[in-house]
Order: structure tokens, then C-alpha cells, then sequence
């Protein structure tokens, strides 16, 4: 019987909460001390992203993330055997307890940024004064622009726009410094978002990262709209990818 590994965490952390996980077996802890992995038992040797499989998965790590710290594994993670899971365990000792310090307290955080207007380029134009010169002197009367001048144009404004990017997000990150322990930029999904951050805020103090966060949104324009999401197990603060076996 192979186990599902949904985490990895800290020997003797205190007691589980009842949690039915992947096949509706029961998740426990399997110990190496000083450090754990929460399973449950498996008799796929590999395990389909299913929505079943991924809402029992969920369920089991949100259940975690209420209060402990933990690395959460990638979706469909099984070890052949609790003999594996304990080398795996013990042979990245080092590797995973360093990760579980840089998380110790904390989760994750989504934020994103984004303009709410039909073409954000043209919103950056009518707000910048050497783009508006730049565009009417490109497409002045009678004058048909070249292509090598459409060009320029093209990257003067995606330069423009990435400097205005950039900008938004150092504001942002620097108003909430003192209300989380790490922010990471992730890549941006579409031509209208600002900013994409995964973010480390204390679990214990989430009322105080939201505040800064609103605090923040209310000097940006209306038109920037922001979007809070978590808390979430610190996937994208886990950097470790060894096979559990």
C-alpha cells in the first residue's frame, strides 16, 4: 500500500484534526523526527488530476495551514512505501527544515494588480505628457508614419509601460514590508495586470497585512483595482522538488 503525501511539516506538532483526504482515506502523520509527513494511504500507484483528487487534496492542506507550518507537495505526490517516505524524510533533512524555517508562521498570500480600462496602453498616453507628444508627432497630418517609426513607437510605449509597472509594485511592496516577511513577483497573466505577488504574511497577523494592503489600494487611482486572495499553504515559497519515493 503506497501513502498520498499532501505535506511535509515538523515532528510532534501537536495533535491532527479529523481529515479525510484522496480516496477518502483518513490523512495522519508519519514521523521522522524532527520532522514529519502528512499522508494517508494509496492504493493508486499515481494519482489523475481529478476534481475529486484535487478538492480532497485542498481540503487536507487548507485544513493544515489553519495552524501549522508546512511544505506542501506537489499534486499527486505518492510514495511506494513508509520505508521510502522515511529515507526521503531523513537523506533531505537538511533541505526541508530550512525550508520549514523560511515559512515558520507564515502563509501565502495572493495579490494582484490590475487596470480595470478597456486599453491600458492608451490609459498610460493620456496620463503622460512625453507619450501624448510622441504618438501626435508619429501620426501628424499628413504624414503617413513609417514602419521603423511605429516601431519606435511600440517600444517607447512597452518601455513606458513597464517603468509604470515596476513603479506600482515597488510602492506596493514597500507599504506592506512591515506587515509581511517576503514577497515574491510572480510573471503577469495579461496585458491589463500590474502585478502578480505571492506573498508571506504571519498567520497571527493577517488583519494587519490586509490593512496595510488596504491602505495602499486607497492612494492608488480607481482605476487600479486590487485583488487579495488567501491564505493559501506557501507553495510558491517552497523550493525543494527531491522524489519522495
Amino acid at each position: 500500500m503506497g501513502l498520498y503525501v499532501y505535506a511535509v511539516g515538523k515532528a510532534g506538532d501537536g495533535a491532527l484534526p479529523s481529515l479525510q483526504g484522496v480516496l477518502d482515506q483518513p490523512a495522519f502523520r508519519l514521523e521522522a523526527d524532527p520532522l514529519c509527513a502528512i499522508v494517508s494511504e494509496c492504493s493508486l500507484s499515481s494519482v489523475r488530476a481529478e476534481r475529486k483528487h484535487i478538492a480532497a487534496t485542498q481540503r487536507v492542506l487548507a485544513a493544515l495551514n489553519a495552524k501549522f507550518d508546512l511544505l506542501p507537495m506537489t499534486f499527486g505526490t505518492v510514495a511506494k512505501s513508509e520505508e521510502d517516505l522515511r529515507r526521503f524524510l531523513s537523506d533531505n533533512q537538511a533541505s526541508l527544515s530550512s525550508q520549514l524555517q523560511r515559512v515558520s508562521g507564515a502563509v501565502e498570500m495572493g495579490l494582484r494588480l490590475s487596470l480595470d480600462v478597456p486599453d491600458p496602453i492608451a490609459y498610460l498616453v493620456e496620463r503622460t505628457p512625453a507619450l501624448k507628444t510622441a504618438r501626435d508627432r508619429t501620426f501628424r497630418s499628413r504624414h503617413k508614419a513609417s514602419h521603423d517609426e511605429k516601431i519606435r513607437l511600440g517600444q517607447m510605449f512597452d518601455e513606458a509601460y513597464t517603468r509604470y509597472r515596476k513603479a506600482l509594485t515597488a510602492q506596493v511592496v514597500a507599504a506592506i514590508a512591515g506587515s509581511c516577511s517576503e514577497t515574491m513577483e510572480l510573471p503577469v497573466r495579461d496585458d491589463k495586470q500590474i502585478a502578480n505577488l505571492a506573498i508571506l504574511a504571519p498567520r497571527d497577523g493577517l488583519e494587519a497585512f490586509e490593512a496595510a494592503v488596504g491602505a495602499v489600494a486607497a492612494q492608488m487611482d480607481d482605476d487600479v483595482v486590487f485583488n487579495l486572495s488567501g491564505p493559501w499553504p506557501p507553495h510558491n515559497f517552497v523550493q525543494f522538488n527531491a522524489d519522495a519515493g
